[in-house]
């Protein structure tokens, strides 16, 4: 790490024992996505969310307003759940954090998001990836063999949120 611009035309002789001390994560350092994501995380776990098991960057919580599941990827955050449970989380996020809510998430980390009108299920796929991938690689993958999904095609995962 070089030492700013700034620092050297205060003190000219920074010599090779002189060390910076950051006294908080900067945005675009490696460090800053890792002590963001402790930071919600601290909070969700205050507001009582709780960790999932198999994958700390999913929290969720169930209370009367009905259950709510977060997915965080670095600044990048989804929340489903229940109409009540999103509304109020929302709610206790935008009190600690300036955040941008979009009431309808369409697109999440290159997927595609969609969902029936009655909100009874939903399909998050990467279609555009498929299709750039035919378009770039044309003809050699034409002649491939098509494999299964993990899952049996067709089937649908659905559960009645309160």
């Amino acid at each position: 790490m070089e030492f700013p611009t700034c620092y050297r035309e205060v003190y000219a002789d920074l010599g090779n024992d002189k060390v910076l001390a950051l006294k908080m994560a900067m945005y675009g350092l490696v460090q800053a996505a890792r002590q963001w994501f402790k930071c919600l995380s601290d909070v969700l776990i205050t507001l009582g969310y709780n960790p999932c098991e198999s994958d700390p960057c999913l929290m969720y919580r169930i209370e009367s307003e009905g259950l709510c599941i977060i997915l965080m990827y670095v600044d990048d955050n989804l929340i489903v759940g229940s109409r009540k449970a999103i509304d109020k989380e929302t709610k206790e996020i935008k009190e600690i954090f300036s955040v941008t809510v979009s009431p309808i998430a369409i697109e999440y980390l290159g997927c595609e998001i969609n969902v029936a009108e009655n909100y009874s299920c939903g399909w998050i796929g990467q279609s555009d990836l498929y299709k750039n991938l035919e378009k770039k690689l044309g003809n050699m993958i034409k002649g491939q063999r098509a494999t299964e999904t993990p899952s049996t095609l067709g089937f649908h995962v659905v559960r009645n949120i309160p």
